[in-house]
């Protein structure tokens, strides 16, 4: 299978990790160039770039991969923006992490 992971911290570079050794193709995506060069040994394909920005975020592989993870649990607002993103260009299975019930419950109602 193929996945996207954005947010490249302790939880999300971890995710990639796991996906890659399981031999799922992984792409870890992450606007910070020294976590996304530190995944690159582990990861077959990382990519630095801001995805809050919709053009940049329509750089990925989105229409080819199965899921595509946001793994940004302290910025509530970013990880929000880019789900909201994601479902406007309708990526297959989205998958958040959420930090709070409120985080939860804006997920949810996002879809």
């Amino acid at each position: 299978m193929k996945y996207i992971v954005i947010g490249l911290g302790n939880f999300g570079s971890v995710l990639a990790e796991r996906l890659t050794m399981m031999g799922h193709e992984v792409i870890g995506v992450d606007k910070d160039p020294h976590k996304v060069e530190d995944l690159k040994q582990a990861v077959a394909g990382t990519i630095c770039l801001d995805s809050r920005e919709p053009n940049a975020l329509n750089a990925l592989p989105l229409k080819d991969a199965d899921t595509v993870f946001v793994t940004i649990g302290e910025d509530f607002g970013t990880s929000v923006h880019i789900i909201a993103l994601l479902k406007q260009v309708k990526a297959k299975r989205i998958v958040g992490r959420a930090v709070s019930p409120l985080h939860k419950t804006v997920m949810e109602a996002i879809g």
